[in-house]
């Protein structure tokens, strides 16, 4: 998807909507992002750059979603991951590589509008839990959903990725995310505490 696919000049602004109340803003989280776009795009009297981050990964212990953490405890104890009967994939950002983006973004350049913020290559949630695998030595277990069913994050069952083109034509080359992510699998790993017990617990690998 690039940035034109999401037009805050033509987005419908709604002022009424209860943006003070914290569950409508967590339940309305990325209309949030797209009313803050229209909203400066239509009537703020300055020009203006906005980021559109992909999911972010990296901190290990700092790491506040729990998303990945969530991954690393049910593989290291056997428990099985809910997933779509289909896998699409998404795209994701090292933590340090968006905090450089940033700083690029505000200090050595003087782009305007959306600019997505994401790593080279799609992930899909399977080949996530591929590598932490690879790390642990254990297999991972999978529950697939029925229809209307949560599943785990990060499991999506639509294409949820982003071009980051007009970041490489600005001038800000995005890495590889197989070229980080091991080591942000290292750090989570290393957060969260391992089973005392060797035996796996949850039901066999699908």
């Amino acid at each position: 998807m690039p940035e034109e696919a999401v037009n805050p000049a033509s987005w419908q602004i709604d002022m009424d909507a209860p943006w003070h109340d914290a569950a409508y803003l967590e339940a309305h989280y990325a209309e949030g992002k797209r009313q803050a776009e229209a909203v400066l795009t239509r009537h703020g009297p300055f020009a203006f750059a906005s980021v559109r981050s992909a999911h972010v990964l990296g901190g290990g212990a700092r790491d506040f979603t729990g998303r990945l953490a969530h991954y690393v405890e049910h593989i290291t104890r056997g428990r099985p991951l809910e997933v779509h009967p289909t896998v699409l994939p998404t795209v994701f950002v090292h933590a340090e590589e968006l905090a450089g983006l940033l700083q690029w973004a505000a200090t050595a350049s003087d782009f305007t509008g959306p600019l997505n913020a994401c790593s080279q290559d799609p992930v899909d949630v399977r080949q996530l839990c591929a590598v932490i695998a690879a790390q642990t030595g254990r297999k991972p277990a999978y529950r697939v959903t029925r229809p209307g069913e949560d599943a785990s994050p990060f499991s999506f069952d639509r294409h949820y990725a982003m071009s980051n083109s007009r970041a490489g034509r600005l001038g800000f080359a995005f890495s590889r995310t197989a070229d980080w992510l091991p080591g942000v699998v290292a750090e989570a790993l290393a957060a969260v505490p391992l089973p005392d017990t060797g035996h796996d617990e949850g039901t066999e690998p699908s």
